[in-house]
């Protein structure tokens, strides 16, 4: 009965010593990341096109599996964009970018060496691209600021080389925009799809 005991007792031990090695997490993370976007302006006479880019995330994590994100990107329209432009017979300055500022919550898991993550994220984009395009395409004007609402959902995976970095090879999200223009005919949404890898630093430790 008392090696029973005793063996209870290391074995319930055990368990909290487990549950509280799961429960370690890094309190901050930092990404760096290049990215690739596949733009579907939603425009009969305009197909898609590619922008590439790049930027970072900040992550701070509040619990094991919950963090809130914030993320920053920049884009540059490739040689598509241009194309299409001049072929609809657009004769000012060709050029198209594409900046996000959205915040949100990742969930994560924080063990093991493979470190899936997904997240859901809202704010804003901002773009000279949907202005040209429109004056392309004979609408009245493009939006008057540029700027428009943004949310994207996705994942991805990191995976552990250290305890304080993480290779990400492989993030791939669902991007929604709400660029308009004044001609009432136009819906103004956009769906593209993002891909995006690059290395994560995570910082501190909760227990």
């Amino acid at each position: 009965m008392k090696h029973f005991t005793v063996a209870l007792i290391l074995a319930v031990l055990a368990t909290f010593s487990v549950a509280a090695v799961a429960q370690e997490y890094p309190k901050f993370e930092a990404s760096v990341d290049y990215s690739l976007l596949n733009v579907h302006p939603q425009l009969s006479n305009f197909s898609s096109f590619t922008a590439n880019g790049g930027g970072g995330s900040f992550v701070y994590n509040v619990m094991p599996w919950l963090g809130i994100k914030a993320d920053f990107m920049g884009y540059t329209a490739g040689n598509g964009f241009n194309k299409q432009i001049q072929n609809l017979g657009f004769q000012g300055n060709v050029n198209g970018n594409l900046f996000t500022y959205m915040f949100g919550p990742q969930f994560k898991k924080h063990s093991g060496r493979f470190q899936p993550f997904g997240e859901a994220l809202f704010g804003a984009a901002h773009s000279n691209a949907y202005a040209t395009i429109f004056n392309a395409e004979g609408f009245q004007s493009g939006n008057s600021n540029n700027n428009a609402f943004a949310m994207e959902y996705g994942g991805g995976l990191d995976i552990s080389v250290s305890h304080h970095i993480q290779v990400r090879p492989v993030e791939v999200d669902y991007l929604y925009t709400r660029f308009g223009s004044n001609n009432v005919n136009y819906t103004g949404t956009q769906n593209t799809f993002k891909y995006a890898a690059g290395v994560n630093f995570t910082f501190g430790g909760n227990k």
